[in-house]
């Protein structure tokens, strides 16, 4: 049931930009003036001049799946793009093989998701052939109990620098994952790259999609994504011509309660 697309054309669809800023916690939160969340679906927290939290449920929210809810928050006085996801999601027994269906990807931004929503775009979109490195750094706490989830980075590439519509190549990088919350087939390799050894699949249905799977997960990283893109583009299966417009990092959750909790995030195009 798993493939490489994994349905990630319906979380695309029709993202609105708009964003929540102020707003009372509903589900679980801190209890102090500089919080501030959104339990509202795609609803969005704007901060760092480029760093866009948005509160995904597209699995429940476009196709039924799962039941359950989610909010996304932080504290304004975080100095480090610290943010949170509460959540609590399990599978429908209404809905077939929904053990098998992603519910949410509440997650983080810079540059575009379905257009750029926030004049300072991180110093996204570049070409590849610009050779910009691509720095960054995240940690985070898994505190989900009966999960099946992962922590990824999702980049998204496209001929244009503001396409209109889904994006031609996504490349994955799973940091952390539970079984089967990761590729199980087309698998082409098994690389050495930032200091760990990762194994790649690659997939093409609407769109290309490759993916790095950690072989030994991890809850924090710094890392230089270009490493990712420059062994695909040598590969041959990215185009130098082309732009990465998004470097995107969040959760993907099938089920589970809890949180997720990042507590310093940053990314630097150079």
């Amino acid at each position: 049931m798993f493939n490489g697309s994994r349905g990630r054309l319906a979380r695309l669809i029709a993202l609105p930009l708009a964003a929540v800023l102020g707003s009372l916690a509903i589900g679980a939160a801190p209890a102090h003036a500089s919080w501030t969340n959104t339990c509202d679906d795609w609803q969005s927290l704007f901060y760092g001049g480029k760093y866009q939290t948005i509160n995904s449920k597209w699995g429940h929210t476009l196709n039924g799946w799962g039941t359950g809810w989610q909010c996304v928050g932080r504290d304004t006085d975080n100095t480090t793009n610290g943010w949170q996801a509460d959540l609590s999601w399990s599978n429908s027994s209404s809905v077939e093989w929904d053990e098998y269906h992603i519910k949410a990807f509440p997650s983080t931004v810079v540059g575009w998701q379905w257009g750029y929503a926030s004049p300072d775009h991180g110093g996204l979109p570049v070409h590849l052939w610009e050779n910009k490195n691509v720095w960054t750094n995240w940690t985070w706490q898994n505190q989900l109990t009966d999960q099946k989830s992962d922590a990824i980075y999702d980049l998204w590439l496209d001929w244009s620098d503001n396409p209109s519509g889904q994006p031609t190549d996504e490349v994955m990088i799973f940091l952390d994952y539970t079984e089967g919350a990761h590729p199980e087939t087309d698998k082409v390799a098994t690389v050495a790259l930032a200091g760990a050894n990762w194994d790649v699949y690659r997939s093409a249905d609407s769109w290309q999609v490759i993916s790095f799977v950690r072989t030994a997960t991890t809850t924090s990283v710094s890392l230089n994504l270009r490493d990712f893109l420059d062994y695909s583009v040598g590969a041959g299966w990215l185009d130098t011509n082309k732009y990465l417009i998004s470097v995107q990092a969040g959760f993907e959750v099938w089920r589970g309660t809890g949180k997720y909790i990042t507590t310093d995030y940053n990314v630097s195009i150079s």
